[in-house]
């Protein structure tokens, strides 16, 4: 992919209007196409500057108990001085050894950045009306090359467009795919667990933790106390009692969750029959839309055509919203038609979400 389409995805992601809960995972693993990097993370922080979450671009589920304590010690007064008067200075870090000069004996890199191969960085306040708001950190094995003054300065470029994330308000009328990934887990009679695919433990993970924060169990024991009870309705059922059925649509931060409950033997009747619970992610549309269209061959102004009457606005509307004339934008719609090989716009949606792996979606949010 051409470096100004990857740019140009990261721009109309970020001003998508999207949860950061969506955007910020979904920035992290993109802009690795334009700065390679890998296990990147986004730290959010309070009006005192201390962390608040975390977000990765990775499965941090298991670890975050442990990494927040280690991270908790390292942060001291005095190092956070040190890197404020740094960043007065320099818009970028990238010697961690501006922390403390111990850096790379301290726990928070041996335990921490080691194990996850984080050893070149290439860290950033993002700021909101001169204040920091969070820290968005790039990383690179040892033995690729550190970032350089190039990488550095594209990276500076970006921030403002992560800043500009972080204010979108939360959104109550989404359209979201209806097919997405999935993941099963395995259930006693009471709701217990006893074993996860390892798709269905990132799903459970991003269920339960729409950030990563010190007080993030109350998402937790809410979405596992709604499983028990989707096993007891099960059981309630097959009683032949009138409940609700062992089904449950949680509309998170990082996505829509349909949870499913099944017996999975045919002696669900008597004691020690098991449970499978199905777990599904469904992403919003417009993020669909937006990957699809980066493989599309269209220039930055058509895909933000594309993108809106893929939802369904009307010319006049994307006219309006995009200040054009109706004109230019039936000019730009004809050269999308042209380019992907439709005739017509109800063409134009099935077409991307094939592309990104998606074939039915819902046209209408569903409340419950």
């Amino acid at each position: 992919m051409k470096q100004s389409n990857a740019l140009a995805y990261l721009r109309q992601l970020c001003c998508s209007g999207l949860s950061k809960e969506i955007v910020i995972p979904e920035f992290l693993r993109a802009v690795q196409t334009v700065l390679p990097s890998e296990n990147n993370t986004f730290t959010g922080i309070d009006e005192q500057l201390n962390p608040a979450y975390h977000i990765a671009d990775f499965d941090i589920a298991d670890l975050f108990e442990h990494v927040s304590v280690i991270k908790a010690n390292f942060v001291t007064p005095e190092r956070s001085s040190h890197a404020a008067e740094w960043f007065i200075r320099h818009p970028v870090l990238t010697d961690s050894t501006v922390w403390d000069k111990s850096f790379y004996t301290s726990d928070l890199y041996n335990l921490v950045f080691r194990s996850d191969d984080q050893h070149h960085c290439l860290h950033a306040p993002v700021m909101q009306k001169c204040k920091p708001v969070g820290m968005l950190n790039l990383f690179r094995p040892r033995q690729q090359k550190p970032f350089d003054s190039h990488e550095q300065a594209l990276f500076s470029r970006l921030l403002p467009y992560v800043a500009h994330a972080l204010k979108a308000p939360d959104q109550q009328d989404i359209q979201y795919c209806e097919n997405g990934s999935s993941g099963m887990m395995i259930m006693d009679r009471q709701g217990t667990m006893l074993y996860l695919s390892d798709e269905a433990k990132m799903l459970l993970a991003l269920a339960c933790h729409p950030t990563f924060t010190v007080d993030a169990s109350s998402y937790e024991v809410e979405v596992l106390a709604k499983l028990v009870q989707l096993c007891r309705n099960l059981q309630a059922a097959f009683r032949g009692q009138h409940v609700d059925p062992p089904s449950w649509c949680y509309n998170g931060a990082n996505g829509r969750f349909l949870f499913r409950a099944y017996w999975l033997n045919g002696q669900s009747h008597e004691s020690g029959g098991l449970v499978g619970m199905t777990i599904e992610h469904q992403e919003p549309l417009v993020l669909k839309i937006l990957r699809a269209l980066q493989k599309m061959p269209l220039p930055p102004n058509q895909k933000e055509v594309a993108l809106l009457l893929a939802q369904g606005v009307s010319s006049e509307k994307i006219g309006e919203r995009l200040h054009i004339k109706l004109s230019t934008v039936k000019d730009h719609i004809g050269k999308i038609f042209t380019k992907l090989d439709i005739h017509h716009r109800e063409e134009l949606l099935p077409k991307l979400l094939v592309l990104d792996g998606s074939i039915r979606y819902c046209s209408k949010p569903v409340n419950h």
